[in-house]
């Protein structure tokens, strides 16, 4: 288990590393990571999040400014997404396209915080990979677009009234678990992301006084989706 532990915080360290540089048309490919400070280039020790976190004080050993706290939650949240998966589901043939929706989805969810966009470059080639995988086991049937285009229409209607009430992306994010889900499950996610923002906005708002402006939304639907995948 520890192994599955590690090997997703290695994933979420490279998924963190596109989150925050395709957006901006950053090379993720041969450019190392540094310190966003001092520029400083960082060593494999200075990516593991654990050591940082308990023996840098989450700081830069450079120049000593604070790293963004999200950069190591973000490892340990997808470290603890890979076992957790292995433990309810298990990494087999038939589950790969599920367990690319969710990277992709923790992916987008990044991008979502830092950029308020939904990267289409991380979008559609990782949706498109994962309906191969998904046709592997399932065969295509026209009742199959049912969902998408319930989610679209339904998502159509909604802006008309609450032209602020969800982005596009979030609509296209959406869409695209449609085509891999039911109705039931997509309603499901709907539900719980949108409790969970509504008791985010609250808590902010009214515990700790910080009124929120525009609210990432995917880090939500992310959530709803992976409980709704992977335990319901």
């Amino acid at each position: 288990m520890i192994l599955y532990f590690f090997s997703g915080i290695i994933l979420g360290s490279f998924l963190g590393v596109l989150a925050k540089r395709i957006p901006i048309h950053q090379d993720f490919i041969y450019s190392r990571s540094e310190c966003d400070h001092c520029h400083v280039k960082l060593s494999a020790l200075d990516l593991i999040p654990f050591y940082v976190l308990i023996f840098n004080k989450n700081k830069c050993r450079h120049c000593t400014k604070s790293i963004p706290i999200y950069h190591s939650l973000f490892e340990i949240l997808t470290g603890s997404f890979v076992l957790i998966f292995n433990l309810t589901i298990g990494f087999k043939l038939t589950t790969i396209y599920l367990f690319l929706l969710c990277v992709m989805s923790l992916t987008l969810s990044l991008t979502d915080f830092l950029y308020m966009i939904v990267e289409p470059k991380i979008l559609y080639p990782l949706s498109f990979i994962a309906y191969l995988f998904f046709h592997l086991n399932h065969s295509f049937s026209i009742h199959n677009l049912s969902t998408p285009f319930f989610i679209l229409f339904f998502f159509l209607i909604l802006t008309k009234f609450m032209p602020d009430g969800i982005g596009g992306g979030d609509i296209k994010l959406l869409i695209i678990w449609s085509l891999f889900l039911n109705l039931t499950t997509c309603l499901v996610i709907i539900l719980l992301a949108s409790s969970l923002g509504i008791i985010f906005i609250f808590l902010s708002q009214y515990i700790f006084h910080k009124p929120i402006q525009k609210l990432p939304f995917v880090p939500f639907l992310t959530f709803g989706f992976i409980i709704a995948t992977l335990i319901f």
